[in-house]
C-alpha cells in the first residue's frame, strides 16, 4: 500500500489519501489472519477487511492477486506462498520511460573521464585506480548535537552517472545525468560514530552547476546531517 499522510482505521476498513494504484486481494495482513481487498485508486486508498480468516496470520508478503503500478512498472500479482515460501508471485511490465543505468564515469588525473558501461565493467574502488583517478583530500569539520567537534580528513573524487529511458537507450535525448562528489573519511563521522551502528565512512553529494568539488564539499559540510 502507498505511504499515507492521514489515515482512518476501524475494525473493517483502513482509509487514507495518498498516491498509489493497486487493486488486489490478499489472504491475510501482518499479524492478522483476515483476508482483505486493496483499492488504491490514484489518490483514494481503501483497504477492506473481510470476515474471512485463513491459516496465515503473520505475513508481510502474503499470497496476493490483482494489479498494481509503482516504480514505473505494471505488476500483475498471481498468488504465491507467503514469506517462508518465496513471497507473493508476479509478472512485471516496465514502462518505456523507466530509466536504465548507462554509465558511471570518474574524473582522471589527466583531466579526462574514465567510463564504465554494461559492456565494459570496471571497479573504480580497487587500489589499481588510485594512481589514475583524480582525488584531493581536505580537512572536514562536523559538529555533533552535543557540541563535540569531529575533525576528519575527507578524500574527494568526482563522479558522473547517466540513465536513459528503458526503450530508447540508443537516442541522445531522454536521459538523466547526475554529477556528484564521492567522499571518503579517514574516521567515522556523525551522531552514530563509535556506536554499534557505526558512523559514516563514505557518502556522495550532488554537485551544482559551475561548482567545484571543493565548494561542494564545503556546502555538504555546512548543510548535511550525518
Amino acid at each position: 500500500m502507498a505511504k499515507e499522510k492521514w489515515i482512518y482505521e476501524s475494525k473493517w476498513i483502513t482509509f487514507y489519501f495518498a498516491w498509489g494504484f493497486d487493486i488486489s486481494y490478499e489472504t491475510c495482513g501482518y499479524f492478522d489472519s483476515r483476508h482483505r481487498i486493496n483499492l488504491d485508486l490514484i489518490f483514494f486508498n481503501l483497504e477492506i477487511i473481510l470476515p474471512i480468516s485463513g491459516e496465515r496470520d503473520s505475513e508481510c508478503d502474503p499470497p496476493k492477486w490483482g494489479i498494481g503500478y509503482h516504480s514505473n512498472t505494471i505488476w500483475i500479482y498471481r498468488g504465491g506462498n507467503g514469506n517462508m515460501g518465496g513471497g507473493n508471485k508476479w509478472w512485471t511490465f516496465r514502462m518505456p520511460w523507466d530509466n536504465d543505468w548507462v554509465r558511471t564515469s570518474v574524473l582522471r588525473k589527466d583531466g579526462k573521464w574514465e567510463h564504465e558501461t554494461k559492456g565494459d565493467r570496471k571497479d573504480f574502488y580497487k587500489d589499481l585506480w588510485d594512481e589514475i583517478v583524480w582525488s584531493e583530500t581536505y580537512p572536514f569539520i562536523y559538529v555533533l548535537k552535543s557540541g563535540k567537534v569531529q575533525n576528519r580528513l575527507a578524500t574527494v573524487k568526482l563522479e558522473e552517472r547517466e540513465w536513459k529511458w528503458h526503450w530508447f537507450k540508443w537516442q541522445p535525448f531522454f536521459k538523466k545525468v547526475r554529477r556528484t562528489i564521492s567522499v571518503n573519511f579517514n574516521e567515522e563521522v556523525g551522531e552514530r560514530s563509535g556506536s554499534w551502528k557505526g558512523g559514516t565512512l563514505g557518502c556522495g553529494y550532488n554537485i551544482l552547476p559551475n561548482e567545484t568539488p571543493y565548494e561542494c564539499l564545503r556546502r555538504m559540510e555546512k548543510d548535511r546531517k550525518l
